[in-house]
C-alpha cells in the first residue's frame, strides 16, 4: 500500500502550488502608457470582439509587460490562430495597441482513426466534419461516426457569446453510440446509448463562468443484469439537471506553463420519471507557476464522488480510461468514487517558436508554432465504494520522465517513462498535456 508519508508528500506538493496560483498577482508597472485603442489585424475571419474578449488591455488601462505576454497567450489559447503577435505604438502618454493574428484553416473534413483507452486491439475507425470558427464568432459545429471496436454518430455545436452584447453561452449535442462495457468486474457485454442534452450559461469577465444543463440518456444493456442498470429489464430512460462554476486563469489551454482553473460542479440523474435516481458532484484544480529560466512547477487535485440510490456501471468511475496514472497507465481501477492528482514539472529545452515555410503554401499552413519540453512527473490515485473507507483502499502511484513536443495546430505529443509504486515500469505514447 503507498505509505503515508509519501502520500502527505505528494500531496504537500500538489497543495503548495494550487494555493500558490488563486489569487491573480498584478503586474509590475513598467510602463507610463495607458491604452488609446486596440487595433487588430489579419483577421479575414474572425470578428474583432473574439479576439477583444481575451484581452486585459482595453482603452484606458496601463500596459505592462505581464499584460501584453497575458493577452498574446489567452489570444492563441483560442486555438483559432497560428500566430499571435501584439505591438506598442506609443502617441504620447497613451498608445494603441496593434494585435497581429496570422489564421488558421476553420472547415476540416477528417479520418476517425484511432484505439479506445489507448489500448491497441480497440481499433475505431471513420468520419468527421469540423468548423472551428464557423461564422467567424468561434463557434463549433462538429459531425463524427465511427465504426469497430466502439461505434457512434456525433452532432455538436456550441456557441460562447450568442450575440456582440452578451456573455451567453449555448451548446446542443446529440449523440447515439454503440459501446462495449467498461466494467473490470464482469465479462464484456455492449451497450447502447442515446444522449440528447443542451447546455447553458454565462461567462463573467475574463476568467469566471456559469454553467447548467439538462441530458436525456436511455442506456440499453444486451444481457440484463443486476448492477448494469437501474431497471431490472435492462433499459434506464432518464433526464439529469447540472450545473457547474468555473474559473480559469491559464495562460495556454493546450499545454500550461502559468495560472491556474478550478471547476466545481454536481449533477442529479433521474428527476423522479425513472427508478434513476442518484447524484454525481465534485472538483477538479489545477494551478501553474513559472520559475526561473521558465521553469514550470504545475499541482493537479480532482474527485468525482456519487450519492443517492443504485449507481449502474455505466456510471461508475474510472482509472484506465480517460483519467490514467502513469505507471499504471492501461490498469482500468473501478469504483463510484474516484480521487486522484498529479504534480508535474515542464522545463523548456526548445522554446516554442515558428517557423514559416519558405515556399507558396496555403496561408493557413504556412506559419508552423513548435517546441519540446522535458517533464518529470508523480500521479496518484484511488478509487472506492460506498461503504469504503478512501485510506482504507491501495492507493496506486507512479512516477517518471519524459519528453512533450508542442507541434502546430495546438497538438500535443508526449513520450514518457514511469514506474509505479510496486517498481515495475512502462513506456507511454500519448497525446495531449497531463493535466
Amino acid at each position: 500500500m503507498f505509505k503515508m508519508d509519501c502520500m502527505k508528500f505528494f500531496l504537500c506538493i500538489v497543495i503548495t502550488v494550487l494555493s500558490s496560483r488563486w489569487v491573480d498577482a498584478h503586474s509590475a508597472t513598467d510602463s507610463v502608457l495607458t491604452v488609446r485603442d486596440v487595433v487588430i489585424e489579419g483577421n479575414l475571419t474572425t470578428k474583432d470582439f473574439v479576439i477583444i474578449r481575451e484581452m486585459k488591455l482595453k482603452p484606458g488601462e496601463m500596459i505592462t509587460a505581464d499584460a501584453l505576454d497575458h493577452d498574446q497567450r489567452r489570444i492563441y489559447s483560442l486555438q483559432l490562430f497560428n500566430k499571435v503577435e501584439l505591438e506598442v505604438k506609443p502617441e504620447g502618454a497613451e498608445a494603441v495597441v496593434l494585435v497581429r493574428v496570422d489564421e488558421r484553416w476553420y472547415l476540416f473534413p477528417f479520418p476517425v482513426f484511432g484505439v479506445r483507452y489507448r489500448d491497441f486491439k480497440k481499433l475505431y475507425y471513420g468520419a468527421g466534419l469540423l468548423h472551428s470558427n464557423f461564422r467567424g464568432r468561434n463557434e463549433k459545429l462538429f459531425f463524427e461516426f465511427a465504426l469497430g471496436y466502439d461505434r457512434w454518430v456525433t452532432l455538436f455545436y456550441q456557441n460562447p457569446k450568442l450575440t456582440d452584447d452578451d456573455d451567453i453561452f449555448l451548446g446542443i449535442q446529440a449523440r447515439y453510440s454503440e459501446i462495449q462495457s467498461l466494467s473490470v468486474e464482469t465479462d464484456v457485454y455492449d451497450q447502447t446509448n442515446l444522449k440528447l442534452g443542451v447546455t447553458h450559461g454565462k461567462r463573467f469577465g475574463l476568467y469566471q463562468s456559469l454553467l447548467g444543463w439538462v441530458n436525456y440518456d436511455l442506456w440499453k444493456i444486451s444481457e440484463p443484469s443486476i448492477g448494469r442498470t437501474v431497471s431490472p429489464d435492462g433499459r434506464d430512460a432518464f433526464l439529469s439537471l447540472g450545473a457547474s462554476y468555473a474559473l480559469d486563469t491559464r495562460d495556454l489551454r493546450e499545454y500550461t506553463t502559468q495560472g491556474a482553473s478550478l471547476v466545481v460542479f454536481g449533477s442529479k440523474l433521474g428527476l423522479g420519471e425513472s427508478p434513476v435516481n442518484f447524484f454525481r458532484y465534485g472538483f477538479d484544480a489545477r494551478a501553474f507557476t513559472r520559475m526561473d529560466n521558465n521553469i514550470s512547477l504545475g499541482g493537479r487535485m480532482f474527485t468525482n464522488l456519487a450519492g443517492g440510490g443504485a449507481i449502474p456501471k455505466y456510471q461508475r468511475a474510472y482509472f484506465g480510461y480517460n483519467e490514467r496514472i502513469r505507471g499504471y497507465f492501461r490498469t482500468a481501477l473501478e469504483g463510484e468514487h474516484i480521487v486522484g492528482g498529479n504534480a508535474e514539472l515542464r522545463i523548456p529545452l526548445l522554446e516554442p517558436r515558428y517557423y514559416t515555410l519558405p515556399f507558396e503554401f496555403i496561408p493557413q499552413f504556412s506559419t508552423l508554432r513548435y517546441g519540446l519540453y522535458a517533464g518529470v512527473f508523480a500521479d496518484a490515485g484511488t478509487v472506492w465504494f460506498r461503504g469504503q473507507r478512501v485510506f482504507d483502499r491501495k492507493w496506486y502511484a507512479g512516477y517518471g520522465a519524459g519528453l512533450h513536443f508542442l507541434l502546430p495546430y495546438s497538438i500535443v505529443l508526449r513520450t514518457e517513462y514511469a514506474l509505479n509504486n510496486a517498481g515495475r515500469g512502462e513506456f507511454i505514447v500519448d497525446f495531449g498535456a497531463s493535466f
